[in-house]
Order: structure tokens, then C-alpha cells, then sequence
């Protein structure tokens, strides 16, 4: 057999192979002289004398292949000792599993191009694609290089010399046997060795359903026209996803990774080490767990990616990973996850706990997505700017998408006037927008968009297809004198900034639904829905507003409505009643469902069922402007 003592211990960015428990389903070593068990179709192969020991050996320049083992073989590993005597140029040495023949296999390759390469190919059909790829990594010939190809599932992990290079998912080729194909190289093979194990590779978590938000007790405001009802059960509901396939460096981190890991499967790091190594267009996962925290987790403002190449914190699949920030202290510098580089997405996470915000967004183009954030002693989520010396809004957090995200049970220890759901608000650019979210049970409002004399006028924020609901107290009912409870405030000390708003539902808010808080300008409210929230449902004293499609029903005083009604398009509830300036009016009967209903899906979106949907019938469908458009928001 080839020496042990003649491989070289390549520096990778992989970790030791974790121990398993392995039965050996088939091994050659060629130390009988012959290829009994191997069936070649293409290529010259022998078994000759290699030191002190005998290998099976393609010596051809055109491409040599050679099968063994069983087709129906599914989850596996592949094992062989590979030298490359002549890369005939810059050609490919293949170990393949799932082999059916020539033209459909998945293959662990290894090149001598770009300063060596490794890759994770298949062929299906007789075309081949590149499922992974890592350049610059030594592959020279002479060299004995240990190679493991790890097939469980959709999940194919390459191994060199025991360690972890690459890793890829595809279900194309559910089972098939070995082979090793040598692409115009002269190439030698030994120790062949197929196990079946259970291998430590992530699969998805089952399905399964979970309970993100406690059953309330009744509105303390009982709407008119209507039975007094609950706040609903948040529910989530959690459909098995297929895992994405990892993109070529990318970084793994684990609850009990260490920083000097290398940051793969078997060898994870940790998130605050992986954040300073991962590079533009890459990614980091995060498998599920909890992981615990005792100061912010910090994206430094020089750390960034591009336009092209976003830097990414993922999820691993449908594992839950909880960044878990209670060790902190109550502070303004006491934050979760602190964004101020540009260009981030993170998605897929649970934050909590933080002794300030729960996710503090101070840089560019970022995108948070499907993220639940909790409990934290500040606004779950803020986007103003990292440091006081940035002065000029051209310096402020601009072009944000915060996307399905749950924020709530938010809550400042101090007064309860700081623990919004969501805040965008003081010093901030252009850009932001807000999109299928949920802010419920925050001790102050759902969403703020204060403003301050001493910065001036803030950027216009986008708000959308979102809801507002049970904000001014938690699920368990704590709350101050000073929690505001307004669904979406949208602004502050009669600074003007002309906020949109569209397709959003605020109900059941301590204070007012929609308000414009002192903001005098001319916000965009359009096809938004209003019902039953504690004082008013729109609350716009003062300003140039412009409200189009807006339904309002059931509020505890009269709407304020400064500004335009566009075409008498929107539905008041003033006086104790619904008014509309063409003589539309709604009743409980408008609705299908006045009981509260809100469903939070897996993928961070949410349904409603019939809550607040108009019901067959309604003279409110259609009615809005254009011809065609309801009135009030279609969220289900």
C-alpha cells in the first residue's frame, strides 16, 4: 500500500473528521496483484508496483474510468489513496460515488489549475456542472493525497487527509456504486475503502409547531358593533425546507465552536471570529442552538461586502440558531447583534435578551429577513446612526429591507418609553423599508419614527404589508405610565417628513392605531386598516396628508384626518361612527371576522384567515380608487 509517511498535511480551511460509528461495506488495497473487483470501460489500467506496494493505475492521456460496488448503494462514503503522477496539462483526477456509469456519478476532483483546485462535481446525462469549487489550495503531482467523497442524502461533503474542503447539495442521483476516472491523467489509486455510517452532516429539523406569542386576555377596549375579543395567538408554523447549498467559502459556526476552528461542519467557529474572516459573496452558517452572550456582536463599519457580493449570516437549514444576549446589563451600550458595515443580510435567526436593542442596524443596504427578535430591554430593532460625530445625513443608515420580521415583548426596565417593536427614527437616511412585519406587545409603540429638533428631519421610511397590534403592554401584561402603545407613530417634534404607509393593519394598540405624532408633512397612508385600538385609529391632527383607500372601524374616539381624501375613498370612524364621504359605511358585518387571527409561517410571512377580511358582499370591495381597489388592507 502506499506509505502514510509520504503524504503532505495540507492547510485548509477544514477540521478532523468527527468519529463515527462505520461499517465497511467494501475495500481494496490491490495487494492481490489484480483488479478482480473493477470493471473498466475507458483507459489503460493496470495493478503494478508502487514502493513497497501495489496500486491500480491509469497510465493512458485520454480519459481512463473504472467502476465497482453495488448500484443500489445510497448514503455512503468513498475513501482512496490518490497520487498524481502527470496532469497531462491542467486535467482532473475524479473519486466518484453514486456511480451508475460514464455519464451520471457525483465526483470528489482534484486539478492542478489556479495554484491546485478542488471541486464537487456531478455529471447526469453526460453533462457535467460544479456543485463547489475551492482554487489556491496545493495540488501538485507525486503527491499522496487521502480522498473522501461523503454522500447522505441531498448532502455531499469532500474530504482531504481528513479534512473538510468542500460541501454541496443535490438529489439528483439518489444511489449507484464507485468510480475512479482519471481525465487525461496518468493517476494511481489505493486503499479503497466504501463505509456506511452516521454521519454528522446537518439534516433538517422535522416538522413542527410553535407557540411565538402567549393567547392574551380580552381587550381592555370593547369595539363597537362587535363582541370584545381576544388578541390572537401568534402561531408559527414550520414546514421542512430544503437546506441551500452552501456557497464555496463558506463559514460554519456552532454553539460550542472555538474561535481557532476552521469554521467548517466538523470544525465550527464562532460567530464573532467568523464575522472578521468571511469574505464578499460568502456566506455564514449558523447551526441551531442557543448561543450565549455577554456583549454586543459587533459588524464593524470596514466590514463590508458589495452590491454583488452581499456578506451573509444564515441559518443552516431549518435549525433554529438563538442569539442569546440576557448576561448583558440594562444600557444604551449594551446591544444584541450591531450592524454597521454595508451590504450584510442576515436571515433565519431568533435574538433576544439584549440589554439595549435586540438588532441595531448603523450602516447601508442590509437586509435583515425572517428574524425574531424579543425581550429585549430597548426596541427589538433600530436603524439610526453608529456614532454621534456623523452629523450629515448622507453619513446616516440608508436603503435598509427589514423583511418578515417579528418583533415583540420589548421592554425598557427603566420607563418603558424606549422598547419599540421597531425604530427608525432620529438619524436616519433615505431608503428604509419595512416589509411583511409584525410588531405585537411592545411596552412602548409597534413602530417609531421619532424625530428630534436637535438633528432635523430624518429620511422617508416605507412601511408595508405589515401589522401593529396589543402594542403598550407585553403578553404578560407588564407595562408603565409612560408606555405610549401606538401601532405606527410616524414622527416627532413637528418636524415634517413625508413618511408612506400602505397595505398595514394597526389593532387593538393601547393608544392610537395610525398617528403622525407632530409630524406636519404630507405622509402617504394607503389601504390601510384600523380597528379597535384604545384612543384613535388615525390620529393626524395637522398636515397635508394624503389618505387614499384607508378603512378605520371601531376606534375608542373620533379619527383626526388633516389633509386629502383622495377621491373620498377612505372610511372613517368619527362620533362614535362610520362616515365616508360618499356615503359608504361599515359595519361588523363588512368583515368576515372580527376575532383575531394572526399565523406566522416558517418563512417569516404571516396569514390572517378571515380576520378583517371584507366579507362577501361588503359594499366596501371594490369601491376604492383605482376602479376596482377595496378599501382597507389585504394582508390575508
Amino acid at each position: 500500500m502506499i506509505a502514510l509517511s509520504a503524504m503532505l498535511a495540507l492547510s485548509g480551511v477544514g477540521g478532523s473528521i468527527p468519529s463515527v460509528q462505520a461499517a465497511s461495506i467494501f475495500s481494496d488495497d490491490f495487494e492481490s496483484g489484480n483488479a478482480g473487483s473493477w470493471t473498466h470501460t475507458s483507459g489503460s489500467w493496470t495493478v503494478v508496483q508502487d514502493g513497497s506496494s501495489h496500486v491500480y493505475y491509469q497510465s493512458g492521456n485520454t480519459e481512463g474510468r473504472t467502476s465497482a460496488g453495488n448500484s443500489s448503494w445510497t448514503d455512503y462514503s468513498v475513501q482512496a489513496d490518490v497520487k498524481i503522477d502527470n496532469f497531462n496539462g491542467t486535467n482532473r483526477t475524479y473519486l466518484c460515488g453514486r456511480y451508475t456509469d460514464g455519464n451520471n456519478y457525483y465526483a470528489a476532483s482534484l486539478s492542478n489549475s489556479n495554484g491546485g483546485t478542488l471541486e464537487i462535481r456531478k455529471k447526469v446525462g453526460g453533462s457535467s456542472t460544479t456543485l463547489a469549487t475551492k482554487t489556491d489550495f496545493p495540488v501538485t503531482a507525486g503527491t499522496v493525497y487521502t480522498v473522501k467523497l461523503e454522500l447522505s442524502g441531498s448532502t455531499i461533503n469532500f474530504y482531504v487527509n481528513n479534512v473538510l474542503q468542500l460541501n454541496a447539495h443535490d438529489n439528483i442521483l439518489t444511489s449507484g456504486g464507485i468510480g475512479l476516472v482519471a481525465y487525461k491523467t496518468a493517476a494511481k489509486f489505493d486503499n479503497v475503502v466504501v463505509s456506511t455510517a452516521d454521519f454528522t452532516t446537518p439534516t433538517p429539523s422535522p416538522t413542527a409547531t410553535s407557540t411565538v406569542a402567549p393567547t392574551a386576555t380580552a381587550s381592555s377596549t370593547p369595539a363597537p358593533s362587535a363582541t370584545p375579543t381576544a388578541a390572537p395567538t401568534a402561531t408559527a408554523t414550520v414546514a421542512p425546507t430544503t437546506t441551500p447549498p452552501p456557497a464555496t467559502g463558506s463559514l460554519y459556526v456552532s454553539p460550542n465552536g472555538a474561535a481557532g476552528n476552521a469554521g467548517t461542519i466538523g470544525s465550527p467557529t464562532t460567530l464573532d471570529s467568523a464575522i472578521t474572516r468571511v469574505a464578499p459573496g460568502e456566506t455564514i452558517y449558523l447551526r441551531g442552538g442557543t448561543y450565549t452572550f455577554s456583549a454586543p456582536v459587533t459588524i464593524e463599519r470596514e466590514n463590508s461586502g458589495s452590491s454583488s457580493l452581499r456578506k451573509n449570516i444564515v441559518a443552516y437549514g431549518n435549525e433554529k440558531p438563538v442569539l442569546d444576549f440576557f448576561a448583558e446589563s440594562f444600557g444604551s451600550t449594551e446591544r444584541g447583534l450591531q450592524i454597521y458595515g454595508h451590504y450584510w443580510k442576515v436571515k433565519g435567526l431568533e435574538v433576544k435578551g439584549a440589554g439595549d436593542n435586540g438588532i441595531f442596524i448603523g450602516g447601508n443596504y442590509n437586509i435583515i429577513e425572517n428574524v425574531e427578535t424579543h425581550h429585549n430591554r430597548d426596541s427589538g430593532l433600530q436603524i439610526s446612526r453608529y456614532s454621534s460625530s456623523l452629523s450629515n445625513m448622507s453619513d446616516w443608515p440608508s436603503y435598509n429591507q427589514i423583511i418578515g420580521v417579528y418583533s415583540h415583548d420589548n421592554f425598557d426596565p427603566d420607563n418603558g418609553e424606549d422598547a419599540d417593536g421597531f425604530a427608525a427614527k432620529l438619524t436616519i437616511g433615505p431608503g428604509n423599508v419595512f416589509d411583511k412585519c409584525i410588531a405585537a406587545w411592545n411596552t412602548d409603540d409597534g413602530w417609531d419614527l421619532y424625530t428630534k429638533s436637535e438633528t432635523g428631519p430624518i429620511g422617508v421610511v416605507t412601511i408595508k404589508n405589515s401589522i401593529a397590534y396589543k402594542n403598550g403592554q407585553t403578553s404578560d401584561g407588564s407595562s408603565t405610565a409612560n408606555s405610549d402603545g401606538n401601532g405606527f407613530k410616524l414622527g416627532g417634534e413637528k418636524i415634517s417628513v413625508n413618511h408612506i404607509v400602505q397595505n398595514s393593519i394597526a389593532f387593538q394598540n393601547k393608544k392610537h392605531g395610525f398617528t403622525y405624532n407632530s409630524n406636519p408633512g404630507s405622509i402617504q397612508l394607503t389601504g390601510n386598516t384600523s380597528w379597535s385600538n384604545g384612543q384613535s385609529n388615525f390620529a393626524f391632527d395637522t398636515g397635508t396628508h394624503q389618505f387614499t383607500n384607508n378603512l378605520s372601524f371601531a376606534g375608542g374616539s373620533s379619527d383626526k384626518t388633516s389633509g386629502t381624501d383622495v377621491l373620498s375613498t377612505n372610511v372613517w370612524w368619527k362620533s362614535n361612527a362610520s362616515t365616508n364621504a360618499k356615503g359608504l359605511v361599515a359595519s361588523s358585518a363588512d368583515f368576515a371576522s372580527l376575532t383575531p387571527s394572526v399565523v406566522r409561517n416558517a418563512d417569516g410571512s404571516f396569514t390572517l384567515g378571515n380576520f378583517l377580511k371584507l366579507a362577501s358582499g361588503s359594499d366596501l370591495i371594490g369601491s376604492g380608487t383605482p376602479s376596482g381597489t377595496n378599501i382597507g388592507a389585504t394582508l390575508q
